[in-house]
């Protein structure tokens, strides 16, 4: 259990920073948005049953609707959507055999 909270309360440092870096130094980049692909790898590699990446998608979006001019929770609502779509995709129609090398989140 308090693996989980350290666990989770580390990715959501780390996607802070991440976000502020790319929403103070690199906002000229409009074609890409690294919080987009954030979401993307952390459901990818962690689980279908687990909601550790729900959860970082919707902090993730609220951190994007409060340093932007939209109104709040658009962003939110719009990265829990996509990992949700992701999570059942995931979890109905895609089997990834287990590789030990690849990361566990």
């Amino acid at each position: 259990m308090i693996e989980k909270i350290i666990k989770s309360l580390i990715m959501f440092f780390f996607l802070y920073y991440l976000l502020i870096l790319e929403m103070s130094y690199l906002p000229f980049f409009t074609f890409v948005s690294f919080a987009i692909l954030l979401v993307l790898l952390v459901n990818l590699f962690e689980e279908p049953r687990e909601k550790l990446g729900l959860f970082s998608a919707f902090f993730l979006g609220l951190i994007v609707d409060i340093f932007s001019s939209n109104y709040l929770g658009v962003a939110a609502i719009g990265f829990l959507l996509f990992a949700l779509v992701l999570k059942f995709i995931l979890f109905k129609y895609v089997r990834i055999p287990s590789i030990s090398g690849m990361p566990k989140i």
